[in-house]
């Protein structure tokens, strides 16, 4: 039960890093109408991850008790969690910014129907700044965040906790359906 939270979220990264994967291949042939679905997908799954993480996640750990944050034994202090929560909520709104706008670019390139080799390749160093940026907020996720929930909440609490974040993860927009 304490790991639940930690892996649920984790392996929703490691599912994320694939598909990235997965586009930057499809760029890279380039194989653009694939590119777009997977980029349009990648939106979507990292939107629901966001959300979740936004509407369940960072206020169950903003809204606990401060005196629960001593800062050892894996919790920082309860300064040192709102300022990596900032930090996080900032990356999010970078990552959903930045795809928005690579969205619109690979729509109107697709939409023109004759992309020149210049506008695909200009589109990878800009997935690249989002792949490496994500991978540095992962990783704080993973090594911090993710950890701080089974040594802040008993059981029960967990479990609801568990439970929304699954719900938001899976609650993709129907075109996905």
């Amino acid at each position: 039960m304490n790991n639940s939270i930690e892996s649920l979220l984790e392996n929703d990264h490691g599912s994320l890093d694939r598909l990235l994967a997965e586009l930057d291949e499809e760029f890279a042939k380039p194989n653009l109408a694939r590119a777009f679905e997977l980029l349009d997908l990648f939106w979507a799954r990292l939107a629901v991850h966001i959300r979740a993480e936004n509407l369940h996640l960072f206020p169950a750990i903003i809204n606990a008790s401060a005196s629960l944050f001593p800062g050892k034994g894996g919790l920082p202090t309860f300064e040192e969690a709102q300022a990596l929560l900032l930090r996080l909520r900032s990356d999010h709104d970078f990552f959903m910014k930045e795809l928005a706008q690579v969205i619109k670019t690979v729509r109107d390139i697709v939409a023109a129907q004759t992309p020149s080799v210049l506008e695909v390749e200009e589109l990878r160093p800009r997935l690249t700044v989002i792949r490496v940026r994500l991978e540095t907020h992962n990783r704080l996720e993973e090594d911090h965040l993710y950890n701080w929930p089974s040594l802040l909440f008993d059981k029960t609490t967990l479990e609801n906790l568990r439970q929304h974040l699954q719900h938001e993860l899976e609650n993709l927009p129907p075109r996905f359906a």
